[in-house]
């Protein structure tokens, strides 16, 4: 992945995850993160798997939606599971792009095909490029689930 592709898949996240909810948004945010790059020219594929997750020697699944850039992982949404796992929240990050966490894996199941995906409008698309494009360093930092439900819904 070049450093230029990586830092503009890198604040596409930053993005999604300081504007809209994540939780129970990993397949829509996935399909988002895909319709985005294509419009950057970048194949950012949506795919179903499995997010494994190792603790005290056994490993937990999740059923996740996540994207793929040359075979690095790109996840927005894997922060969901902080949110619900309060216990455990310290083994998920705010997101992955490229290698992840020793103890996480992901395990790719199929892509979700463009036809199946919610499609946005191109002026949505373009307007989110935009205010990207004039957001320059996004901090993030972790947050509570009533700070994410404050969050803009993709779902409208």
């Amino acid at each position: 992945m070049t450093l230029q592709k990586s830092k503009s898949i890198d604040t596409i996240c930053k993005y999604c995850i300081n504007r809209y909810q994540i939780l129970n948004s990993a397949p829509i945010l996935s399909s988002l993160i895909y319709q985005l790059g294509r419009k950057l020219q970048m194949d950012i594929p949506a795919v179903r798997g499995i997010l494994y997750v190792e603790m005290n020697g056994y490993k937990r699944q999740y059923a996740h939606c996540f994207n793929v850039y040359n075979g690095q992982i790109v996840d927005s949404s894997i922060y969901q599971y902080a949110l619900i796992n309060k216990s455990i929240e310290y083994l998920f990050p705010l997101y992955v792009v490229g290698i992840a966490p020793s103890h996480i894996d992901y395990s790719i199941n199929n892509e979700i095909k463009y036809e199946c995906q919610f499609k946005f409008k191109d002026e949505y698309l373009s307007k989110i490029l935009k205010d990207i494009k004039y957001s320059k360093d996004i901090e993030i930092e972790r947050f509570t689930l009533l700070e994410d439900s404050k969050k803009e819904t993709l779902i409208f």
